[in-house]
């Protein structure tokens, strides 16, 4: 007997269907009948179906074990765990709030850290807390505080005593980093591992699964302090709205904590002098897939320029890093790294983010390399077209058609740092509107070659639109 020739990639249903139907003369003489209405057929049909089901489901599950295909998100956690890397979850936007008299006062105003300020929005509220305390001196009208969007949240717990103990925590969408752990009076710290905790480390580490349920996990006692059996374990966090956190500059008016002097409620108002930026939804796995593995090359350490570009796009809050220059100081041996930076969903990073990054980035550089962060510059491109419209077609539906492609093509998660912009792709997407016949583009009139550092953006758009004929 002959040695069967199998092939293994036809696994769909039609490839099984017909191998069998061209395997059935070989078994027996007697089935002829090939029918779509004869039952032999009906039944290899209903195996063919199965089969087809089953391969895909094994192809499946081969594919998720390995990070460039898998697909299932809790899948491409515990991948990325394997090599270190950790997916966000939801980052609060930061800006400036600035605390404000109507006249000074005699002495000093004490704004403690976490005083929660509100914006009013059309639809819904944005809170903010302040990060630190502030002291609004004598004489002063004013003082500026760090703030972050969040809500703070709490939840306790009972420590059990036991080994490697893990809380659930109830909430959702909760702000990356903000996790607060406090036992006894004491704050513990957020870890990414226990390896280097020991005994007498208050670390705690935070697991958010595929379903963004968030537990916090204690050490052993060899490695990390564990909760004793009824300790009282209180953890707070800050609930974000993630990128709809992302406000303009003049929309925190309400000051929903109170500020006390002399033992009276203060009157004062508050303001963000700055645009609120950084604010982005939890981390997709298309991004963690790339991401992971660049992590990984670093190996955590800022050494060449791809290396502080990737630690500093993968830092929460910021979408997207450039290394302006590397200059070499060789009468000192130092060396100078200019890194722009812009945050999630454009405009420019809060001073709060900067210096966040700053000190991540400090502790992964090499000791001979100074760094300083730059804000990028939005090179905005203007727009001036006559477009011939085909008859029949409504003008102020293909100029919003028009004003809709531009805007898609110039959104900031489609453009970067130092991308050009050619007349032939403007007018390509001009010309592909519905409704238009041709375009003749006067602004730009040939290619728009960025420096470095900077982001195109839409300027002004002038349309001039005509019928053909």
């Amino acid at each position: 007997m002959g040695r069967a020739s199998l092939s293994y990639t036809n696994k769909d249903y039609d490839s099984l269907r017909r191998e069998l139907l061209a395997r059935v003369p070989q078994l027996t003489d007697r089935w002829t009948d090939f029918n779509a209405s004869d039952l032999g057929v009906v039944l290899l049909e209903l195996f063919c179906g199965v089969g087809d089901m089953l391969a895909y489901y094994l192809d499946a599950q081969a594919a998720e074990a390995f990070l460039p295909t898998a697909r299932q998100r809790q899948n491409v956690i515990n991948l990325c765990k394997l090599i270190g890397y950790r997916l966000d979850g939801p980052v609060a936007a930061t800006t400036v709030l600035r605390f404000y008299l109507a006249l000074p006062f005699d002495t000093g105003l004490r704004i403690p850290a976490g005083t929660a300020c509100r914006a009013l929005l059309e639809d819904g509220n944005a809170d903010f807390e302040t990060t630190e305390e502030a002291v609004l001196s004598h004489g002063a009208l004013y003082v500026d505080v760090h703030a972050r969007q969040g809500v703070r949240r709490s939840q306790t717990f009972s420590g059990t005593g036991a080994l490697w103990q893990r809380c659930e925590v109830s909430g959702k969408n909760i702000a990356q980093g903000t996790l607060r752990v406090v036992i006894n009076g004491d704050v513990w710290s957020e870890a990414l591992h226990f390896q280097d905790s020991g005994a007498e480390s208050l670390d705690f580490i935070v697991d958010t699964d595929g379903l963004d349920v968030t537990a916090i996990g204690f050490g052993d006692g060899l490695h990390g302090i564990l909760p004793g059996d009824g300790e009282t374990i209180d953890v707070s966090w800050l609930e974000t709205l993630g990128a709809d956190g992302n406000l303009a500059p003049d929309l925190v008016r309400d000051i929903l904590s109170t500020i006390n002097f002399d033992g009276t409620p203060a009157r004062i108002a508050v303001t963000n002098t700055l645009p609120a930026t950084g604010g982005a939804s939890r981390e997709n796995i298309d991004f963690a897939r790339a991401q992971a593995p660049a992590e990984l090359r670093t190996l955590w350490k800022a050494v060449t320029k791809e290396d502080y570009e990737t630690l500093a796009v993968g830092f929460p809050g910021v979408a997207k890093a450039r290394v302006l220059d590397a200059n070499d100081c060789m009468g000192m041996r130092y060396f100078n790294v200019h890194i722009a930076i812009a945050p999630e969903g454009g405009g420019l990073a809060s001073p709060l983010l900067k210096r966040e990054l700053a000190d991540f980035l400090e502790a992964r550089k090499v000791i001979t390399v100074e760094f300083e962060l730059f804000n990028p510059l939005y090179r905005p491109i203007d727009i001036d077209a006559d477009v011939y419209i085909w008859p029949g077609e409504d003008e102020d539906t293909v100029r919003a058609r028009i004003e809709q492609g531009l805007a898609d093509f110039f959104a900031f998660d489609n453009v970067g740092f130092d991308q050009d912009v050619h007349f032939s792709d403007l007018v390509a997407l001009l010309d592909g509107i519905r409704g238009v016949s041709h375009v003749h583009l006067h602004t730009p009139d040939n290619d728009t070659l960025l420096d470095c550092g900077e982001i195109p953006a839409l300027g002004q758009v002038q349309l001039d639109v005509r019928r053909v004929g």
